[in-house]
């Protein structure tokens, strides 16, 4: 990896403003002041409260002081007014154009343009949509969707009447609404006295088309609250879940025996592919790299994609690798040593001299299986395996949709709930990320949708190849299990049959007595066959080969589509949000497969 330390895991705190709002003359020159002073206001009020927030979860954040950033279209007016307002509060700046800087020109007067020339070169980065179908309007309709899409809370110069053209200020404000994007209302006719257009952290599914802000001081109390919900890290055993997280060392190799070992004696995997150590983190990261590689070049947001949260996805994945093996050992050590326990108290049968050392044996090796489990919950294997998962899956998706301008703020959006920490941990990483600078053009795009065909090569093979492997095991865990009861039914037959040819007699067998071998052989294989069914349901091996079958085939016609799609930005939002659906509705389904089968004693 690239110098990852336990420190580099914790975020910067990080908040990200839009804005929108009208041109002239629907906004008049004489309103600018007061629009100015409203938002100054705003930012210093974000900045304290960013402050003392990251005092107060210091064991969260990185060292890194906290910023605010604005988005912002830097149309005349508005934009450029509360641009101005950022600048002036030490915020950082990112400018999305609806089209290259050199056709936006036409939409201004010289000295207008000069102005927003000047504040795109302070710009952090600068996103040109360059390559969208369609009119004029289109591109203003979506640059507007991509600044809500890199807000947090929306700034809206708006004078509240309805919308005269496509991606106007009155659109771009009832997408947010919907969207539940908080909302700071600045009314023209009265600058001076913002609005809060939110629900508030008490009811999310109230009016959101309500302003809940009236009077100054009240939407001065409301924001600090926005803010703390925005940012604050979560509580009580998510805060715990979380900062034993950012407590964890670099993952390096680790040793690991019963997983493998399963797998290649059911013939899964081929013994010469077998390892019996878990990849690093360093190992995760090259496989992720060649992903973000293609975007090293664009600005600070390149730098931070091949950076922190490349070394990020690179330890979720190690640790989730690392806790998934061991999980699995765990409950299979288990089920192994409950046969060998099985097998201790019927030899008693056979070698009735060493009664007393076998009680013992068995008694050491019940004991064994108590500390496992109690070990493995203690840890709390699954349940860190499933949410360093969720962080690994999360951050790979992100890797993906970036470059185009998505981060994923919104909770929820893309149809999978993720827990709790891992929602806004990841969220935090995408705060920091930003926009990158790029010019949206057929060779970018290009890029994208090649890095889109690559990540679903190599997800559509794995999957291929889990499918089989999984579906191999459960087979071969299914016909030992069915060779040990019909070796059940074997013994007992030749017991009866032996019985009843001798009179009962001559059944001893190399000096151990006939009755008593059968005894051991007909309880020990049906334990021996429970035992392989406790492997077979713990590990989910049926189900999880289906699932990956479906997941190849659902990604094979993805795929499909993508090749046989223009190259368009839209189109590509598109498939990759549908590569992202896929891929995290698998990481779903093994939440909720295995929450609800966490460690316990086999039996």
């Amino acid at each position: 990896m690239s110098g990852l330390v336990a420190d580099d895991l914790k975020p910067r705190l990080v908040l990200r403003f839009g804005v929108t709002g009208h041109r002239p003359p629907r906004l008049s020159e004489a309103d600018h002041a007061a629009i100015s002073d409203s938002c100054i206001e705003a930012f210093r009020l974000t900045q304290d409260t960013l402050a003392q927030l990251h005092a107060r979860h210091s064991a969260i954040f990185s060292a890194t002081p906290p910023s605010a950033m604005l988005v912002s279209s830097l149309a005349e007016g508005a934009d450029v007014v509360v641009a101005e307002a950022a600048l002036a509060c030490g915020m950082g700046l990112s400018a999305c154009l609806p089209f290259a800087a050199e056709l936006y020109a036409r939409d201004f007067e010289p000295e207008a343009w000069a102005l927003s020339r000047q504040l795109i070169d302070r710009s952090e980065s600068v996103l040109e949509l360059s390559e969208l179908p369609g009119d004029r309007a289109y591109a203003y309709e979506a640059a507007g969707r991509m600044v809500m899409a890199q807000a947090d809370i929306l700034i809206a110069v708006w004078d509240g009447d309805p919308a005269k053209g496509r991606g106007g200020t009155a659109q771009i404000v009832a997408e947010a609404i919907a969207l539940h994007l908080p909302i700071i209302h600045i009314d023209p006719d009265d600058p001076a006295c913002p609005r809060l257009i939110w629900p508030g952290v008490e009811n999310a599914d109230g009016d959101l088309a309500t302003p809940v802000a009236a009077g100054v001081e009240d939407f001065r109390a409301r924001l600090i609250a926005v803010v703390e919900h925005l940012c604050a890290p979560p509580e009580h055993r998510e805060r715990h879940s979380l900062e034993g997280y950012l407590r964890s060392p670099p993952a390096g190799p680790a040793p690991a025996l019963a997983w493998p070992l399963l797998l290649a004696l059911t013939g899964a995997r081929k013994w010469r592919n077998t390892s019996f150590r878990i990849g690093s983190a360093a190992q995760s990261r090259e496989w992720l790299v060649s992903k973000t590689a293609p975007f090293a070049g664009r600005g600070r947001f390149g730098d931070r994609l091949n950076g922190v949260v490349l070394d990020r996805y690179a330890q979720a994945d190690a640790e989730a690798n690392r806790f998934a093996t061991r999980y699995r050992s765990t409950f299979l050590t288990n089920f192994a040593m409950a046969g060998l326990a099985v097998m201790l108290a019927l030899s008693s049968l056979l070698l009735p001299s060493l009664k007393l050392l076998l009680i013992i044996l068995e008694l050491g090796v019940i004991g064994l299986i108590m500390l496992n489990t109690q070990a493995g919950r203690r840890l709390n294997l699954h349940q860190c395996w499933l949410d360093r998962r969720q962080v690994a899956e999360r951050l790979r998706m992100l890797v993906l949709t970036a470059p185009l301008g998505k981060l994923g703020l919104r909770a929820g959006e893309d149809g999978h709930q993720a827990p709790g920490w891992v929602h806004w941990y990841v969220r935090a990483c995408a705060r920091e990320l930003g926009m990158p600078s790029a010019r949206v053009d057929a060779t970018y795009l290009a890029t994208a949708r090649q890095e889109l065909i690559d990540l679903i090569d190599e997800q559509g093979s794995y999957h291929r190849a889990n499918a089989h492997a999984m579906a191999h095991a459960n087979h071969s865990l299914h016909h030992a299990g069915d060779a040990l009861f019909f070796g059940t039914i074997f013994a007992c037959l030749l017991f009866i049959i032996a019985y009843l040819t001798t009179d009962g007699s001559g059944l001893a067998i190399g000096g151990l007595g006939g009755a008593e071998l059968v005894t051991f052989i007909t309880a020990l294989f049906p334990a021996l066959a429970a035992a392989l069914y406790g492997i077979r349901m713990q590990g989910d091996f049926a189900a999880s080969s289906l699932r990956s079958a479906e997941i190849a085939r659902r990604l094979r016609r993805l795929r499909l589509r993508i090749e046989r799609d223009p190259a368009t930005y839209q189109g590509l939002l598109d498939r990759a949000r549908g590569v992202r659906e896929i891929l995290l509705a698998e990481v779903q389904q093994w939440r909720s497969h295995y929450e609800s089968r966490p460690l316990t004693l086999p039996g």
